[in-house]
């Protein structure tokens, strides 16, 4: 049996339009093709049965096997009203998204967010976010999600067994695909455009209330620096806060290199 329910989706008023891959190298690498064109309708859904070649930040993959769920949207930023100065907390609200569509799943769960692009269940790493705008887009941004769903980790190589979880397991049950995207679809709508109307400062605390980094000490790389500081939370413009050794820093970006 397929694993999407293909006519539900596209009956889905989140979607304007759908391109379905039963394999694809990078649903992202895909939306960001298709984003030079002129004339597009949007949101624009791409998915994947199987992604072979997922990115993720900087360098890092994406292991996705059999039963993960990816996908890419590529939106109008301008459209759902969110300004340039606000695109950088655009990974904060989609996590943010995530974590409520998968409470409405799995009520009870223990889900949570990592700066700034990463979902987090049972203190172990359930999907990630990799946001992009190519420069000739005209506003457009692709978002891209990867999440373990169906896919146990039980054959996955040791390292990610340790690090990542996957919801299969976590529930010891299997899901509805297409009931999981079309629930990340109506939450990652409303976020965004609450981004859009009131900035991340609506947001931030239901994001503060789902952050699992308060208190741990943090090596975050940004840019040519790398910084050690105990996390002192999230400010309402999506900044880390950090209590280093020389004093008090805000990081409106970069990358977590480990975590205490």
């Amino acid at each position: 049996m397929p694993p999407f329910d293909l006519p539900r989706l596209r009956s889905s008023p989140y979607v304007a339009a759908l391109e379905h891959h039963e394999r694809i190298g990078s649903t992202s690498d895909r939306a960001l093709e298709l984003s030079r064109q002129d004339q597009l309708t949007l949101p624009l859904l791409i998915l994947a049965d199987q992604q072979t070649g997922g990115r993720g930040r900087g360098s890092n993959q994406w292991w996705a096997a059999t039963g993960s769920l990816t996908f890419s949207l590529l939106i109008d930023a301008q459209h759902l009203g969110i300004a340039g100065e606000n695109w950088p907390v655009l990974s904060l609200s989609t996590g943010l998204a995530v974590c409520e569509a998968l409470e409405q799943i799995a009520p009870g769960g223990d889900f949570g967010v990592k700066w700034p692009n990463d979902v987090y269940c049972a203190g172990r790493k359930l999907g990630g976010i990799l946001i992009e705008s190519p420069s000739a887009a005209r506003g457009r941004i692709v978002v891209g999600i990867g999440m373990n769903i169906n896919n146990s980790l039980t054959d996955a190589p040791q390292e990610i067994q340790a690090a990542a979880v996957s919801l299969i397991d976590y529930l010891q049950r299997p899901l509805d695909m297409t009931g999981v995207l079309l629930h990340l679809l109506v939450a990652l709508q409303t976020r965004w455009l609450e981004l859009g109307l009131a900035g991340f400062a609506a947001q931030a605390g239901e994001f503060r209330r789902r952050c699992i980094l308060d208190g741990r000490t943090l090596q975050v790389s940004s840019g040519p620096r790398l910084i050690t500081g105990r996390c002192l939370g999230i400010d309402d413009g999506g900044s880390l806060i950090l209590q280093t050794e020389s004093g008090r820093e805000e990081m409106a970006s970069g990358s977590i290199v480990s975590m205490e």
